[in-house]
Protein backbone atom coordinates (compact mmCIF):
# COMPACT_ATOMS: atom_id res chain seq x y z
CA UNK A 1 0.00 0.00 0.00
CA UNK A 2 1.06 3.08 -0.48
CA UNK A 3 1.97 5.23 2.43
CA UNK A 4 2.33 9.36 2.07
CA UNK A 5 4.40 11.19 4.19
CA UNK A 6 2.56 13.23 6.80
CA UNK A 7 2.04 16.93 6.14
CA UNK A 8 3.82 17.89 9.12
CA UNK A 9 6.80 15.55 8.92
CA UNK A 10 7.10 16.99 4.92
CA UNK A 11 6.98 20.73 6.22
CA UNK A 12 9.67 20.08 9.04
CA UNK A 13 11.88 18.90 6.59
CA UNK A 14 11.67 21.97 4.18
CA UNK A 15 12.24 24.01 7.40
CA UNK A 16 15.68 22.41 7.88
CA UNK A 17 16.97 24.65 5.02
CA UNK A 18 19.45 26.98 7.36
CA UNK A 19 18.09 30.75 6.78
CA UNK A 20 21.50 32.13 6.03
CA UNK A 21 22.14 36.15 5.15
CA UNK A 22 20.12 38.04 2.48
CA UNK A 23 22.72 38.95 0.76
CA UNK A 24 21.40 37.64 -3.07
CA UNK A 25 23.03 36.76 -5.76
CA UNK A 26 26.07 39.03 -6.64
CA UNK A 27 24.35 38.89 -10.54
CA UNK A 28 20.78 38.78 -9.93
CA UNK A 29 19.38 41.43 -8.25
CA UNK A 30 15.99 41.94 -6.64
CA UNK A 31 13.97 44.38 -8.53
CA UNK A 32 11.10 46.50 -6.92
CA UNK A 33 7.69 45.76 -8.08
CA UNK A 34 4.77 48.54 -7.31
CA UNK A 35 1.85 46.72 -5.91
CA UNK A 36 -1.69 48.23 -7.57
CA UNK A 37 -5.05 46.64 -8.32
CA UNK A 38 -4.74 44.49 -11.59
CA UNK A 39 -7.17 42.55 -14.03
CA UNK A 40 -6.51 39.23 -13.88
CA UNK A 41 -7.07 37.13 -16.37
CA UNK A 42 -7.37 33.93 -14.39
CA UNK A 43 -10.96 33.36 -12.81
CA UNK A 44 -10.60 32.72 -8.78
CA UNK A 45 -13.45 31.44 -6.26
CA UNK A 46 -13.87 34.10 -3.43
CA UNK A 47 -12.73 37.11 -5.66
CA UNK A 48 -13.82 39.31 -8.20
CA UNK A 49 -11.29 39.60 -11.39
CA UNK A 50 -9.48 42.62 -9.80
CA UNK A 51 -7.18 41.52 -7.16
CA UNK A 52 -4.92 43.76 -5.32
CA UNK A 53 -1.12 42.82 -5.48
CA UNK A 54 0.95 43.77 -3.01
CA UNK A 55 4.17 45.63 -3.63
CA UNK A 56 7.33 42.87 -4.17
CA UNK A 57 10.52 42.28 -5.07
CA UNK A 58 11.32 40.26 -7.70
CA UNK A 59 14.65 38.43 -9.02
CA UNK A 60 15.45 40.60 -12.40
CA UNK A 61 16.68 37.10 -14.25
CA UNK A 62 16.13 33.25 -13.19
CA UNK A 63 17.93 31.62 -10.92
CA UNK A 64 21.25 30.21 -13.42
CA UNK A 65 23.10 27.28 -13.48
CA UNK A 66 26.10 29.36 -11.80
CA UNK A 67 23.90 30.51 -8.87
CA UNK A 68 22.47 27.24 -7.90
CA UNK A 69 25.66 25.40 -7.97
CA UNK A 70 26.73 28.12 -5.50
CA UNK A 71 23.61 27.35 -3.40
CA UNK A 72 24.66 23.77 -3.94
CA UNK A 73 28.27 24.23 -2.68
CA UNK A 74 26.33 25.24 0.52
CA UNK A 75 23.67 23.10 0.80
CA UNK A 76 24.86 19.88 -0.81
CA UNK A 77 22.46 17.63 0.65
CA UNK A 78 20.36 19.19 -2.56
CA UNK A 79 22.74 17.90 -5.21
CA UNK A 80 20.90 15.28 -7.09
CA UNK A 81 23.99 12.18 -5.74
CA UNK A 82 22.24 13.47 -1.90
CA UNK A 83 19.35 14.68 -2.41
CA UNK A 84 16.39 13.02 -0.13
CA UNK A 85 14.86 10.30 -1.42
CA UNK A 86 11.31 11.76 -0.59
CA UNK A 87 12.65 15.09 -2.41
CA UNK A 88 14.31 13.36 -5.23
CA UNK A 89 13.10 12.82 -9.14
CA UNK A 90 14.54 10.68 -11.99
CA UNK A 91 15.61 13.89 -14.22
CA UNK A 92 16.32 16.30 -11.36
CA UNK A 93 19.73 18.57 -12.64
CA UNK A 94 20.12 15.19 -15.34
CA UNK A 95 21.27 17.78 -18.08
CA UNK A 96 24.30 18.72 -15.59
CA UNK A 97 27.18 15.92 -16.24
CA UNK A 98 28.40 16.43 -12.72
CA UNK A 99 26.56 16.42 -9.58
CA UNK A 100 28.30 19.53 -8.12
CA UNK A 101 27.43 21.80 -10.88
CA UNK A 102 27.45 22.62 -14.68
CA UNK A 103 30.48 21.26 -16.68
CA UNK A 104 31.41 21.96 -20.18
CA UNK A 105 28.18 22.14 -22.65
CA UNK A 106 26.26 23.60 -20.05
CA UNK A 107 26.34 27.67 -19.80
CA UNK A 108 26.62 28.55 -16.88
CA UNK A 109 24.83 31.94 -16.97
CA UNK A 110 21.67 30.21 -18.51
CA UNK A 111 18.65 29.77 -16.43
CA UNK A 112 18.75 26.63 -14.60
CA UNK A 113 16.28 23.74 -15.43
CA UNK A 114 15.38 20.16 -14.27
CA UNK A 115 14.89 21.91 -10.72
CA UNK A 116 12.01 20.38 -8.92
CA UNK A 117 9.76 22.12 -6.87
CA UNK A 118 11.13 21.35 -3.54
CA UNK A 119 14.37 22.48 -4.65
CA UNK A 120 13.25 25.60 -5.76
CA UNK A 121 11.83 26.47 -2.87
CA UNK A 122 14.93 25.52 -0.82
CA UNK A 123 16.76 28.04 -2.60
CA UNK A 124 14.68 30.61 -2.46
CA UNK A 125 14.82 30.06 1.60
CA UNK A 126 18.37 29.94 1.60
CA UNK A 127 17.86 33.58 0.30
CA UNK A 128 15.46 34.47 2.54
CA UNK A 129 13.04 34.48 -0.12
CA UNK A 130 10.65 32.83 -1.24
CA UNK A 131 8.83 31.85 -4.84
CA UNK A 132 6.45 33.92 -6.55
CA UNK A 133 2.89 33.40 -6.43
CA UNK A 134 0.94 32.95 -9.42
CA UNK A 135 -0.71 35.90 -9.11
CA UNK A 136 2.65 38.01 -8.80
CA UNK A 137 4.25 36.19 -12.00
CA UNK A 138 1.05 37.07 -13.50
CA UNK A 139 0.94 40.66 -12.64
CA UNK A 140 4.62 41.04 -13.47
CA UNK A 141 4.41 39.82 -16.94
CA UNK A 142 2.22 42.01 -17.89
CA UNK A 143 4.71 44.23 -18.62
CA UNK A 144 6.28 45.00 -22.05
CA UNK A 145 9.74 47.26 -22.55
CA UNK A 146 7.70 50.70 -21.83
CA UNK A 147 3.82 49.61 -20.44
CA UNK A 148 3.34 48.09 -17.05
CA UNK A 149 0.21 46.13 -18.77
CA UNK A 150 0.57 45.59 -22.72
CA UNK A 151 -2.07 42.58 -22.38
CA UNK A 152 -4.55 44.88 -25.03
CA UNK A 153 -1.65 45.18 -27.56
CA UNK A 154 -2.38 41.86 -30.11
CA UNK A 155 0.96 42.47 -31.75
CA UNK A 156 2.38 41.88 -28.44
CA UNK A 157 0.16 39.06 -27.27
CA UNK A 158 1.12 36.81 -30.69
CA UNK A 159 4.56 36.41 -29.41
CA UNK A 160 4.11 35.11 -26.38
CA UNK A 161 2.50 32.10 -28.47
CA UNK A 162 5.78 30.93 -29.12
CA UNK A 163 6.95 27.51 -28.87
CA UNK A 164 10.34 26.20 -29.03
CA UNK A 165 11.09 26.62 -32.06
CA UNK A 166 11.17 30.44 -32.10
CA UNK A 167 13.72 30.17 -28.98
CA UNK A 168 16.46 32.24 -30.78
CA UNK A 169 13.96 35.18 -30.83
CA UNK A 170 12.66 34.92 -27.48
CA UNK A 171 16.01 34.69 -26.07
CA UNK A 172 17.02 38.21 -27.79
CA UNK A 173 13.32 39.67 -27.04
CA UNK A 174 13.99 38.74 -23.51
CA UNK A 175 17.52 39.95 -23.04
CA UNK A 176 15.68 43.69 -22.94
CA UNK A 177 13.90 44.32 -19.27
CA UNK A 178 10.03 45.38 -19.44
CA UNK A 179 9.16 48.19 -17.49
CA UNK A 180 9.67 47.33 -14.26
CA UNK A 181 13.46 46.16 -15.21
CA UNK A 182 12.91 42.27 -14.63
CA UNK A 183 14.01 40.27 -17.61
CA UNK A 184 13.08 36.45 -19.12
CA UNK A 185 9.34 36.39 -18.01
CA UNK A 186 8.29 35.03 -21.10
CA UNK A 187 9.92 32.79 -23.94
CA UNK A 188 12.09 29.88 -23.72
CA UNK A 189 11.76 29.20 -20.13
CA UNK A 190 8.96 28.68 -17.57
CA UNK A 191 9.34 29.24 -14.06
CA UNK A 192 7.60 27.64 -10.10
CA UNK A 193 5.40 29.68 -8.61
CA UNK A 194 4.88 28.77 -5.06
CA UNK A 195 1.23 28.24 -5.39
CA UNK A 196 1.20 25.72 -8.28
CA UNK A 197 -0.24 22.83 -6.14
CA UNK A 198 -3.40 24.67 -5.74
CA UNK A 199 -4.10 26.44 -9.32
CA UNK A 200 -7.17 23.90 -9.64
CA UNK A 201 -7.91 23.70 -5.90
CA UNK A 202 -7.73 20.22 -5.67
CA UNK A 203 -5.56 19.78 -2.33
CA UNK A 204 -2.01 20.79 -2.04
CA UNK A 205 0.09 17.89 -3.97
CA UNK A 206 3.02 18.61 -1.43
CA UNK A 207 2.08 16.87 1.34
CA UNK A 208 -0.62 18.84 2.93
CA UNK A 209 -4.32 18.74 2.16
CA UNK A 210 -5.64 21.40 4.52
CA UNK A 211 -6.32 24.60 1.90
CA UNK A 212 -7.83 26.95 4.32
CA UNK A 213 -4.07 26.94 6.20
CA UNK A 214 -1.97 27.18 2.88
CA UNK A 215 -3.52 31.00 2.12
CA UNK A 216 -2.56 30.51 -1.42
CA UNK A 217 -3.36 33.47 -4.00
CA UNK A 218 -4.13 31.38 -6.81
CA UNK A 219 -5.95 28.54 -4.86
CA UNK A 220 -9.38 27.09 -6.24
CA UNK A 221 -8.80 28.59 -9.38
CA UNK A 222 -12.62 27.93 -11.79
CA UNK A 223 -11.48 29.02 -15.67
CA UNK A 224 -10.16 31.93 -17.06
CA UNK A 225 -11.85 35.61 -17.53
CA UNK A 226 -9.64 36.10 -21.33
CA UNK A 227 -8.76 32.72 -22.72
CA UNK A 228 -7.18 34.86 -24.92
CA UNK A 229 -4.18 35.66 -22.73
CA UNK A 230 -1.96 32.83 -23.78
CA UNK A 231 1.24 33.73 -22.23
CA UNK A 232 -0.83 33.10 -18.47
CA UNK A 233 -2.93 30.45 -19.72
CA UNK A 234 -0.81 28.11 -20.90
CA UNK A 235 1.47 28.54 -18.17
CA UNK A 236 -1.53 28.36 -15.44
CA UNK A 237 -2.66 24.88 -17.22
CA UNK A 238 1.51 23.69 -17.31
CA UNK A 239 1.83 24.14 -13.70
CA UNK A 240 -1.74 23.02 -12.28
CA UNK A 241 -0.79 19.81 -13.79
CA UNK A 242 2.28 19.54 -12.32
CA UNK A 243 3.53 17.30 -9.38
CA UNK A 244 6.09 18.98 -6.62
CA UNK A 245 8.67 16.30 -7.69
CA UNK A 246 8.71 17.42 -11.36
CA UNK A 247 11.37 18.18 -13.74
CA UNK A 248 11.11 19.64 -16.89
CA UNK A 249 13.54 20.75 -19.64
CA UNK A 250 12.09 24.65 -19.94
CA UNK A 251 10.91 25.22 -16.46
CA UNK A 252 12.93 27.22 -13.52
CA UNK A 253 12.70 29.48 -11.02
CA UNK A 254 12.89 32.67 -9.82
CA UNK A 255 12.44 33.99 -6.22
CA UNK A 256 10.68 36.79 -4.74
CA UNK A 257 10.26 38.83 -1.50
CA UNK A 258 7.65 40.84 0.57
CA UNK A 259 7.89 44.38 1.55
CA UNK A 260 6.79 45.84 5.03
Amino acid sequence: MKRTLPSAVLLALLSLVPALAATGDSSNSYVRVEGNDFRSSVRFEESTRLVRVPTFMLMERPVSNRDFATFLARQPQWRRDRIPAVFASPGYLGHWPDAEGPAAGVQADAPVVHVNWYAADAYCRDQQARLPSFIEWEFAAAADATRLDARDDPAWRMRLISDGTQRAMDAAADAVPNAYGIRGLHGAYWEWTEDFASLLGDGDRRGQQDGDALRYCGATALSFYDPGDYGVVKRFVLLSALQPNATLGNLGFRCARSTP
